[in-house]
């Protein structure tokens, strides 16, 4: 595959991705870092701050700004770790908890209305493309193995 063909495979991908999850940021009235946020949590809540803003790429400062305006919302809570009290925890409240399900049903339903007219091989090759987007991306922690990252 040359330059130009690799470019446009990217950009319809690109393209793709992100008319996905605009329609989701239109639908539930959230930014895509709320709602990567909220996946995040659902995944390992608590989480300290500053992993979180590790993990998202942002300064701790905008990360708290975030959080704060989340709680707000009445999306997310934060707690003082009480093994390490300068620690704060963030976790899903009740209604963050709703709101990520209601995100990732939306996804769900979507994804599979649309792989239900795949072939046997197209849908292994979406799973196989899926399961090692970061490697090809290089975007793939160093210490993180392919079992790790499909979880």
């Amino acid at each position: 595959m040359n330059r130009q063909e690799l470019d446009g495979l990217l950009f319809n991908a690109l393209t793709a991705i992100y008319a996905f999850e605009r329609d989701k940021v239109k639908r539930f009235e959230l930014s895509y870092g709320q709602i990567y946020l909220l996946q995040l949590l659902r995944r390992q809540s608590p989480s300290r701050m500053s992993e979180i803003a590790c993990r998202m790429g942002m300064p701790i400062s905008t990360m708290t700004r975030i959080v704060a305006k989340m709680e707000r919302m009445q999306l997310l809570e934060r707690v003082t770790d009480e093994k390490d009290r300068r620690a704060i925890l963030v976790s899903l409240t009740d209604n963050g908890e709703k709101t990520v399900r209601a995100v990732e049903d939306h996804s769900f339903s979507v994804l599979s209305a649309n792989l239900n007219d795949f072939s046997e091989d197209e849908l292994d090759a979406f799973v196989t493309t899926a399961r090692c987007l970061d490697k090809i991306l290089g975007t793939r922690p160093k210490n993180v193995s392919k079992e790790t990252a499909s979880k």
